[in-house]
């Protein structure tokens, strides 16, 4: 009889018939996986319609497992890491419970496409392989950007996921029936002994990895109580022995313990990033990466770490976030509430794709900067807040008139627009320091060739700003037409009352004096605002359709997450972001991500 080969006579103990198996590839397996465990946060809880009050479902009550016991085996300075807090079968029990009978297939099929992009060619199910013995937590972190550190020959990211075990017999019987698959299909293992801890990995690296179709792949199962995941065997190293050195795992790391103790303990799942990392690990170029090198004044002291608690609401996901600044650093403690924002509030039409109200406009950067940086690379958030004002009367014009908004404000933009220039329009009080800056932002505009004028709007004297061009004629007896003018509206200011309103178009100037004809007293976001269990400093509102199109066109890795991430965010409405305030080492925040009712 011929020798079995090495994997199979080490797992030979079981003596099961093996499964259908095709090579897999660990890349298409665990990216998806890593997204997917972030964003069945979202899809988790999808289609919260027609919930009572009286329902006595737990997870909407009390949360799931209130603390990631895995973050034990997680290094500290991880980019991001996720962890679902529920299994996923009682989460797809509460879509069904809750969602319209009509709308349970459509929901079942979104599950199937998730748990597809998940468990991409492993030969695995969740229902028969997984949920048998998984415990009430997943948690999937990305370890490093880089295995090898060596930028020259591109990035190749450590992925570590933790699976808690609730039958340990049942989850080595299904680990090992993988790996004895896997032999059988001619990927050469290895196995190491770490510490009482047994590691099985392909030994296939590198070039001979991709020609063998066993791209990297290694497993541990620790203290019968959680089976680890990596793309690496050095990744399960680090994790093995971050849990065996207090200070250097996530658990025991000080910002994840002060940001722990400002959170609800209710919720599914948890998120701490970290924000340099994600920002290196997106956007590598060192010169294109102004989050990393930002020139943080004693005025704007660093956030670079986080921890994101999500929850369950009626008609969405609500999470709590806590900034931890950087060490060596401190905030300017300060808890301020806006309560009268509705009279500034009235002037943004629901047209507009984003709204903000604040009592700062200053500090809105501040309040977007770990939000957006890291993600859309560079100074994202001052970039936002500025460019439609920019992209029509110059580079640096926003400045004097930003600096001087220093109170409360109303500001919206549209994002709808593609391949055109951002429209906005911004609200604030008549002050001193703001009839200057609009006076120097005149004289600015008149020094850059822009012509002032008056005209009425709707009743209103309004000031508005042109730029004349001549238009090119490229007809073929061109010669025998005159050149035609173009005028260009770059911005247009009104006086309402006490109120200094500034547009850069003439359709948002309109829609804003005409107010008092179209306004009933309410806001189509109120119930947004209303979601958060504090009042604010400043509120961000913004329309999931029309972010989703800015983000494709300023994030290129984006449509690659969309893709898969496609069965949860086609039910994401709206997005909501809250300011609540800080303290010397803590900047609080909330946001409402609310879903499309079935």
């Amino acid at each position: 009889m011929a020798a079995l080969p090495l994997g199979v006579r080490a797992l030979s103990v079981l003596t099961v018939s093996p499964m259908k198996f095709r090579p897999i590839k660990f890349r298409t397996f665990i990216l998806p996986l890593a997204l997917a465990a972030g964003l069945v946060l979202v899809l988790g809880v999808g289609l919260l319609g027609g919930l009572a009050l009286r329902t006595p479902l737990y997870l909407l009550d009390r949360g799931g497992q209130s603390i990631p016991e895995a973050f034990q085996f997680v290094p500290k300075q991880s980019a991001l890491v996720a962890s679902v807090l529920a299994r996923p079968d009682r989460l797809a029990q509460l879509w069904d419970y809750l969602a319209d009978p009509r709308q349970r297939p459509t929901l079942r099929t979104d599950r199937e496409r998730l748990e597809r992009a998940m468990l991409a060619q492993t030969g695995l199910t969740y229902e028969r392989d997984l949920q048998p013995w998984l415990g009430e937590e997943i948690t999937v972190a990305l370890v490093t950007s880089d295995l090898d550190q060596d930028p020259s020959n591109g990035l190749a990211p450590g992925y570590l996921v933790a699976l808690a075990c609730r039958d340990a017999d049942l989850a080595r019987s299904t680990l090992e029936l993988f790996w004895q698959n896997r032999a059988l299909a001619g990927d050469p293992l290895a196995f190491e002994d770490l510490g009482g801890t047994r590691l099985i990995y392909s030994r296939a690296s590198g070039r001979s990895a991709a020609s063998s179709g066993f791209p990297p792949l290694a497993t541990a199962m620790v203290t019968n109580r959680f089976i680890l995941v990596a793309n690496d065997p050095g990744v399960l190293r680090r994790a093995l022995a971050a849990a065996q050195s207090v200070g250097d795992n996530l658990r025991t790391d000080g910002r994840y313990r002060l940001a722990l103790k400002t959170l609800d303990s209710h919720r599914i799942g948890l998120l701490a990033v970290n924000l340099p990392q994600i920002a290196q690990w997106l956007h590598p170029d060192p010169s294109a990466n102004a989050f990393i090198h930002a020139p943080w004044s004693a005025d704007r002291p660093p956030l670079d770490w986080g921890l994101i608690s999500l929850g369950l609401q009626r008609q969405g996901v609500l999470t709590e976030a806590a900034w931890v600044v950087s060490p060596g650093h401190q905030l300017d403690p300060h808890q301020q509430v806006i309560t009268d924002w509705y009279p500034l509030a009235r002037y943004l039409s629901d047209s507009l794709s984003l709204a903000s109200v604040g009592l700062s406009l200053p500090d809105l950067e501040d309040h977007l900067s770990p939000w957006l940086d890291p993600w859309l690379g560079g100074s994202a958030s001052k970039g936002l807040l500025t460019q439609w004002v920019e992209d029509k009367l110059g580079s640096g014009e926003a400045s004097p008139l930003w600096a001087k908004v220093d109170q409360r404000y109303a500001l919206g933009l549209d994002l709808s627009a593609k391949d055109k220039p951002l429209q906005g329009l911004m609200v604030t009080p008549s002050s001193p320091g703001v009839l200057a800056a609009i006076d120097t932002l005149e004289e600015r505009a008149q020094a850059q060739g822009l012509s002032g004028g008056r005209l009425d709007i709707l009743g209103y004297p309004t000031t508005v700003w042109t730029r004349l061009s001549l238009r090119q004629n490229v007809a073929r007896d061109s010669a025998n037409r005159p050149l035609q003018v173009q005028t260009e509206v770059a911005g247009l200011r009104a006086e309402v009352g006490h109120d200094q309103v500034f547009a850069t178009s003439a359709e948002l100037m309109e829609q804003a004096l005409g107010v008092d004809q179209r306004w009933d007293g309410s806001l189509a976001w109120i119930e947004a605002v209303e979601a958060f269990p504090q009042a604010g400093e400043s509120y961000v509102h913004v329309d999931w359709i029309a972010l989703e199109g800015y983000l494709r066109q300023q994030i290129p890795q984006f449509r690659l997450w969309e893709t898969v991430a496609k069965p949860a965010l086609k039910h994401v409405q709206t997005v909501t972001l809250a300011s609540y305030g800080q303290t010397p080492q803590v900047h609080h925040a909330g946001l409402f991500i609310q879903l499309q009712n079935p």
